[in-house]
Parts: C-alpha cells; sequence; structure tokens
C-alpha cells in the first residue's frame, strides 16, 4: 500500500510518501516546511499566520512529497491527513485540501489523530514491537502516558494537570532571551555544561491522583533567574545558562520517566515508546534507555526528524486505520478525543 500523509496540526507543514509493507512502514519521502522564522519574533506560534502559511505552502510540499518519492497521484492507494487535535485554522486548511485532493483523484481517505501518529512514528523503527507497551507523547501541547494494546488501541493511564513539558523549554529559553524555538536551544545549552544547576522540586499533589505539572516548574525557573542579576541576557556561553539548561533538562526527564516502574509491573508490558517533540531531548532519551534497561523494557524512540510533526507519522498510523464510512462529511476537530 502507498499512503500519502500530510500533517500541519500547528506550525509545520509536511507531506510524506509511505510504502506500507509486510515488514513495516517504509519512508519514500518526507518534506517539512517549518515555520520557526515566521513565529520567532513572537515568541512563540500565532494561528492565524500559521494558518496562512499553510495555505501557501502546502500544494509544494506535497508535490515535493511526490517527486521526491518517484510517485504520481494516481499511484497512490490512499491519503492520510491529521483531523485533531491541534490549531483549528491549521488543521482545516491540510484537512479541507487533503479530501479535495483524494476527491479528485478517486483515492481513500482517512483522517489520523495526532497523537496516534506520533505512537506510529515508532513503527519505522520498530514495526515488530511487542505488546503491551507503555507510551510517553510528549511536546508542547501534550503530555500523556498510556497503555497500548497495539498500534491502534491506547488507554489513557495519566497525563499533565495544567501545561506541557515542551512549555517548560520554550517559556525558559524565551526568559533567557535565548531564541525560538525554546527546546533544541535549551537542549544544546545543557550539553556544553559542567555541572547542573540545583534541580527543582517535583510538585505534590493532595488528591494523590497520578498526573504531571509544569506550570509551577516555569514559575520556579522564572524566580531562579531573577534571583540571578544579568542572567536573562548572559546568553548561551554564559556558564550559569549552560548549568541551568542541564538542571531544567534534568529535572524534566526524571519527571517523565518517574512513574514508569510502578505502570510497567501493574500492567506487565514489555515495551516502552517515546515520541513527540521532546523525545527528541538528548537527557530523556539518555534516561530512558536506562530505565527501560533496568525495567527489562523494549525502548522505541523515533529518530529527531520523526519525533517532531511529520506527514511520514500520519501515513504510517493511517495505513492501519479502518476507512471511514463517509469521509467526505468528516470534519477537523481541534479538541479529537482519543
Amino acid at each position: 500500500m502507498l499512503l500519502l500523509g500530510l500533517e500541519s496540526s500547528c506550525d509545520d507543514c509536511s507531506a510524506a510518501v509511505v510504502e506500507e509493507t509486510p515488514a513495516g512502514p517504509l519512508l519514500r519521502s518526507m518534506i517539512r516546511r517549518s515555520q520557526d522564522e515566521l513565529h520567532g519574533p513572537y515568541g512563540g506560534v500565532v494561528p492565524e499566520l500559521a494558518a496562512r502559511d499553510h495555505l501557501l505552502n502546502l500544494g509544494g510540499v506535497t508535490a515535493e512529497a511526490l517527486a521526491q518519492a518517484g510517485v504520481q497521484l494516481k499511484d497512490l492507494d490512499r491519503v492520510a491527513v491529521t483531523q485533531g487535535p491541534g490549531l483549528v485554522g491549521s488543521l482545516l486548511t491540510t484537512f479541507s485540501a487533503s479530501k479535495a485532493l483524494a476527491w479528485r483523484a478517486g483515492l481513500p481517505w482517512v483522517g489520523v489523530h495526532h497523537l496516534l501518529g506520533h505512537l506510529n512514528a515508532a513503527r519505522f523503527g520498530a514495526p515488530d514491537l511487542e505488546f503491551p507497551a507503555l507510551v510517553i507523547l510528549v511536546s508542547g501541547g501534550h503530555t500523556h502516558l498510556y497503555r497500548a494494546e497495539s498500534w491502534t488501541h491506547l488507554e489513557l493511564l495519566q497525563k499533565t494537570r495544567d501545561d506541557a513539558a515542551g512549555e517548560a523549554f520554550d517559556k525558559t529559553a524565551r526568559m533567557l532571551n535565548l531564541g525560538y524555538p525554546g527546546g533544541p536551544i535549551v537542549d544544546r545549552c545543557a550539553q556544553r555544561a559542567e555541572t547542573a544547576a540545583k534541580l527543582f522540586t517535583p510538585p505534590k499533589f493532595r488528591d494523590g491522583k497520578p498526573s504531571w505539572s509544569f506550570s509551577g516548574l516555569k514559575t520556579a525557573m522564572k524566580l531562579r533567574i531573577a534571583s540571578d542579576p544579568g542572567l536573562d541576557v548572559a546568553g548561551p556561553e554564559d556558564p550559569r545558562v549552560q548549568s541551568l539548561c542541564r538542571s531544567l533538562n534534568e529535572t524534566v526527564a526524571s519527571w517523565l520517566l518517574k512513574p514508569l516502574p510502578d505502570y510497567a509491573q501493574a500492567h506487565r508490558a514489555r515495551s516502552l515508546v517515546i515520541s513527540g517533540g521532546v523525545a527528541c531531548n538528548s537527557e530523556l532519551r539518555s534516561q530512558a534507555a536506562k530505565v527501560a534497561k533496568r525495567l527489562g523494557l523494549r525502548l522505541a524512540i523515533p529518530e529527531p526528524r520523526l519525533c517532531t510533526d511529520n506527514g511520514a507519522m500520519i501515513a504510517s498510523a493511517g495505513a492501519l486505520l479502518p476507512l471511514p464510512e463517509s469521509p467526505w462529511s468528516t470534519n477537523a476537530d481541534s479538541d479529537l478525543k482519543l
């Protein structure tokens, strides 16, 4: 089966051609058009600008992906696209275009949940993954822990109560005037640090329910920066900045991985999947490898280009989903439930 996968749930416009084979998905091409320069001056994604830029670039991105794969629309067997969740303007741009493209070419069409796409990004490197698996999906918009029975069935175990883990990196970069997007910059600074600053204290919940929280971490970071005059303009070469970034890296990674031993035992997990933009973080990848080894779990983390939002993960998931009975009446959903 040959699929075209399209993704534009936030600020990345991506198209990919994926061949579904008996051995798993094969990536034939992937094009990703970033909007980092567009949103950089604002320190974050501006939804209206993101949607307009998708409208301008989608045609070229799709054509380039097809050309890179050496195929035409008539060669495809299915079109898959992100249905939600995400920014509604960004979603609608590509969602509507994908249906028009599929209808005109007479191709089957399927909408894909964004988080299911992130899970299926791991299929490219671990198509023979054993289930059940624990799945951490972590980005600037999501921080969820699931139990996966298969590549298409997820059961939520816990999530963040407020902000996503990725926000801690983006907001820290903004407070330190390091640039945008914050995650990769903070990670690079952290890797250059000789030592880490004092780690941050994890939150405690009175109700005892398993969950994460990252809003307090951002506040603690703000207070720590304010207590050190000049730190906010010191720049990435300053050892104090590097040490603080390393502290943030180690704190977030340890918080995310802390509940795994209990869940692994309770659900008899055989594998661990970590995906989403924050899965590119070097400290998280390093700590996850140690935890997985200690727990006897097979670890599957997609290569960095497949962790961020991309069309390949949508095609990978779309290959396994049943086709909708009334595809043309389906609509995008910014708050789509899994």
